[in-house]
């Protein structure tokens, strides 16, 4: 099978999920790439893609920050501004008719606006998510007035093109079972994240996310502030460690208070998993599924959370992870598992058992022939996600 696989950007580890998939069709097709740039680095990272060809289309900074600004006026999304140079259109309407994919494979929401221009050839698209919510959620409770006016406008805007491809019948892959609408396909993201050793010599209350996003620094500041204190007062030897990039000025002060440890852009956060003894993902804003809890129950790392991130992901308190809401439930729940070994041992197995069947390589693999068999009327994958329908089912 031929699949044209558009992304707004190169698929690269900073991309896990988009080069994921592209790496399991690849494996399998003939797979052609369009996509954007910003610059020669990228293209060099789009050069070692397992690709038969790819059609690379300049994407300036200036350009999508001059096509957002323009959208305020033109009523459609920012998201589409960002990267809807009209180069791509053209660039993908020759390739569909020079090459003749058998279906398109579009990456997330900044390329729904390209689904007209495929005209009769399969089209699916990953949005991994209806976007639309986290914005509403923005509008709602913004971190401050510039953030929440972005919401305001977005959401709307977001949510009117989302519906009407649900409407359309486009073929829809999420990586959440939460809103699966007609029409579409939950098809995770995978984490092969392996189990670690404890080497924790600490009880030692581990935070992993990119600091850079807002949710997760709202998330964390508020954990410092109105948790962490409760914790060592209960666990007066408990430390807390952050784990993340690019880290701003509050974070990096958070690492001034009594017990916490802050490591800012590690070569690798595999062994901050082993020398932890409690996960925590305190995010009370956002869609999807938040990766951070998975990797932890992958890593064997039993998992505190909101009871949000949690339903979206599927897991349950008291099965693969705890639950909390307030600071004292917070306070309570991770007290509890510092201090009770067997507690702690049951939780790491069972979250490490649900990641592996619901976000291990053959699990994704398996939803995603789902998905594709679907649109085109057969397997997309191989064997192993054969085998892996046969058992689980979609």
């Amino acid at each position: 099978m031929k699949i044209l696989f558009v992304a707004p950007w190169i698929p690269s580890r900073y991309r896990p999920r988009s080069l994921e998939f592209l790496e399991i069709l690849a494996a399998e097709h003939e797979v052609a790439l369009l996509a954007l740039t910003h610059d020669e680095a990228e293209i060099e990272e789009a050069a070692a893609l397992p690709v038969t060809d790819q059609t690379l289309v300049p994407n300036s900074r200036v350009g999508t920050m001059t096509r957002s600004l323009r959208s305020l006026v033109t009523g459609e999304s920012l998201q589409t501004g960002y990267a809807n140079p009209p180069e791509l259109v053209t660039a993908l309407r020759a390739k569909i008719a020079e090459w003749r994919p058998d279906v398109v494979h579009l990456n997330v929401f900044r390329t729904a606006h390209l689904v007209e221009a495929c005209g009769d050839t399969p089209v699916l698209i990953d949005l991994d998510e209806f976007r639309s919510e986290y914005y509403e959620q923005l509008a709602a409770d913004g971190p401050n007035p510039a953030w929440r006016a972005i919401g305001r406008v977005e959401q709307h805007r977001m949510r009117a093109r989302e519906d009407e491809l649900v409407r359309a019948r486009v073929p829809i892959i999420l990586s959440a079972p939460g809103d699966t609408r007609p029409g579409t396909y939950v098809v995770r993201s995978i984490c092969d994240f392996p189990l670690q050793p404890h080497t924790a010599t600490a009880p030692t209350v581990l935070f992993v996310g990119r600091l850079s996003y807002e949710a997760n620094v709202e998330g964390l500041m508020w954990f410092a502030r109105e948790v962490w204190p409760g914790i060592k007062q209960a666990v007066p030897d408990a430390r807390l460690r952050i784990v993340g990039q690019d880290p701003p000025k509050s974070v990096k002060t958070l690492a001034e208070q009594d017990g916490v440890d802050l490591f800012a852009n590690v070569p690798s956060i595999e062994p901050h998993y082993g020398a932890s003894t409690v996960a925590i993902a305190p995010i009370f804003r956002g869609t999807g599924i938040q990766m951070k809890l998975i990797q932890a129950l992958s890593a064997g790392v039993p998992t505190v959370t909101s009871e949000m991130v949690a339903a979206r992901a599927g897991v349950r308190d008291g099965e693969q992870v705890r639950t909390a809401e307030d600071p004292q439930g917070w306070v309570a729940a991770i007290g509890a598992l510092l201090r009770d070994r067997a507690e702690r041992e049951r939780l790491a197995v069972n979250g490490r058992e649900w990641a592996v069947a619901n976000h291990g390589s053959a699990a994704v693999r398996g939803q995603l022939d789902v998905a594709y068999a679907a649109v085109t009327g057969h397997r997309s994958v191989g064997s192993d996600a054969t085998a892996y329908i046969d058992e689980y089912g979609q």
